[in-house]
Formats: C-alpha cells, sequence, structure tokens
C-alpha cells in the first residue's frame, strides 16, 4: 500500500539559485522553481499508512529553509569555500568567483546542487523526520524533485536506509 503527494498540484515547491560548476550550460548562476513529490510505501496504521499533512508538513519545512536562496553543494570539490564577511565561492577549473551575502546562501552537506543529488538531500531528511515521528511502518520513500514541469530526478530510499 502507498500513498503518493505531486509537489505540483499541492504546492510542495520552493525557488532557488544554483549552478553545477564547469558544466557547459548549468555553469552560470541560474534558478529553478523546484517541486517535490513523494510517494510513501508502508502498512496501514489505523486510517492511514501515515497522513497527508504530516509528510506535506515535513517536506514544507525542508523547502522553506531553501526559498530564495543560493544553494551551493558543501562537498563539492570542484569549490573553494570562504566564509568570512560574506562568502566568496570560487569554481577551481573555471576560475569563476562569487561573493554573496551569506544570509542569501544555504549550504547543503552534498556533493552537487544536480535534481539527483537534491534529491538524496529530501529523501534522508523525509526519513529523518518520519523516524521522529514514529512512522516505524514505513517501508519504502520515494522522492521526486522536479526543476520545472516536465524534468527531474527520483530516489528511492527503502526501511534499512
Amino acid at each position: 500500500m502507498f500513498i503518493e503527494i505531486d509537489g505540483w498540484m499541492a504546492k510542495l515547491r520552493f525557488s532557488a539559485c544554483h549552478f553545477i560548476p564547469n558544466h557547459p550550460k548549468c555553469g552560470c548562476l541560474h534558478g529553478h522553481t523546484y517541486a517535490i513529490s513523494v510517494r510513501i510505501e508502508g502498512e496501514q496504521k489505523g486510517e492511514f499508512i501515515i497522513d497527508f499533512e504530516i509528510v506535506k508538513g515535513i517536506v514544507n519545512g525542508i523547502c522553506d529553509r531553501l526559498d530564495h536562496k543560493v544553494m551551493v553543494a558543501e562537498k563539492d570539490p570542484r569549490l573553494r569555500i570562504e566564509k568570512k564577511e560574506g562568502v566568496s565561492i570560487e569554481v577551481i577549473e573555471s576560475k569563476k568567483r562569487y561573493v554573496l551575502p551569506a544570509e542569501d546562501i544555504v549550504f547543503l552537506p552534498i556533493k552537487s546542487v544536480s535534481a539527483e543529488d537534491l534529491c538524496k538531500y529530501f529523501s534522508a531528511g523525509i526519513a529523518k523526520e518520519l523516524k521522529a515521528n514514529g512512522a516505524d511502518n514505513i517501508k519504502k520513500i520515494n522522492v521526486r524533485v522536479d526543476e520545472g514541469i516536465g524534468q527531474g530526478a527520483g530516489c528511492e530510499l527503502g526501511r534499512s536506509e
């Protein structure tokens, strides 16, 4: 059994800026409106597998932290990040350099801000919050991160992950 929430229809969205270092097109600072869709498989406890509102609250919490920010992958080996009096981010191979106010940036503990790595970030965050809410009946969490309508990346986490 499963529940599904469509990020576009349920308004599980955020707008943010990012760049993929040294990519011919995505290497420039640019933005997207992202939507996060979730499918949760598990055993029904009482009326629900899990209440839709709990899942939407968790996803919206993550979206709110990223909304209208510049997302930077803290573990990206192609970046040199200096945090003092604002933030300086240098793309090592291309020698691009961005200087941004610290309050405009959200550093993510991932290697890239691709849809694939953002998907893993959301999946881990959702799994952690579900576990904290005592959702021990969940078997799988599927997350899709869309970078606009019609294109995105998905991933799945099982109970053991």
